[in-house]
Formats: C-alpha cells, structure tokens, sequence
C-alpha cells in the first residue's frame, strides 16, 4: 500500500515538475476588466462584421473565449456587445420582458454556442456549449 502511494505521489510531483497541471485552468470571469486587454484580438474578429459565423476565424475566437472565460459571470447586455458585438446575435421568442440572445459560431462540424437570458438589461442566466456533428 505504502509503494502505491509513493509511485502515484511521484508521478503527480513529475506532472507538476513538467508544468501539467493537475487542477482544470481557471476561467476569468466575463466581469474581468482584464478580458478586453487579453483576449482584444479575438474580441475585434468577432467584432468584424466581413466574417460570417461559419468562417474559420470566428470559431476559433469564440472557442478560444468559450475555454478562458466564465460566461456565467455576465449581468448586462452591454457586456455581451462589448465581447461578441450585435451582429451576430440571434434573439430568440420575447416573453414579456425576458428575452434569449443567442450566439453561434460554426465550422466544419464543430460548433461552440453561448446563450443568455435577459431580463430588460441584465442577464439573468447563461449557457454555454461546444459540440462537434
């Protein structure tokens, strides 16, 4: 029992050592001030309103926000346009004052989707998806 402790407590310090991580990445929050600064390229090309949702390009931004930032962070629709702008939106059945906002990016099978609920201004809930067909 002693020897398979200390052969996985060896592995573990070899992982960390190498630089594996053992923990998931940590995603920053979609409040961060920092994402507009880190991620500034990837924002502008979901921003550029000559790609269309299914282009190369887009996807990999998106899945590239999708992997580092917590979507479940988001309280206003502004911060929505700030990241992803309002073209590309879809918006889903109005129920009174509730509302989807609906984003998807595609590519050769692959799909990465971020779908928020707002309520007039605020975002009250989020989901966000990556599927290959």
């Amino acid at each position: 029992m002693k020897t398979k402790m200390r052969v996985l407590t060896a592995v573990a310090m070899l992982m960390l050592a190498s630089g594996c991580s053992v923990l998931p990445k940590e995603k920053l929050p979609a409040g961060d001030i920092d994402i507009y600064k880190l991620y500034a390229s990837e924002i502008d090309i979901l921003h550029n309103q000559s790609l269309r949702t299914d282009s190369k390009e887009k996807y990999e931004a998106a899945m590239t926000l999708y992997n580092n930032i917590d979507f479940s962070f988001v309280r206003e629709v502004s911060t929505l346009e700030k990241i992803f702008g309002a073209r590309d939106a879809h918006l889903g059945h109005r129920d009174h004052e509730k509302q989807n906002i609906i984003y998807v990016y595609r590519y050769k099978g692959k799909r990465v989707r971020f779908v928020f609920l707002r309520f007039n201004h605020a975002v009250v809930h989020s989901e966000c998806t990556d599927k290959i067909d």
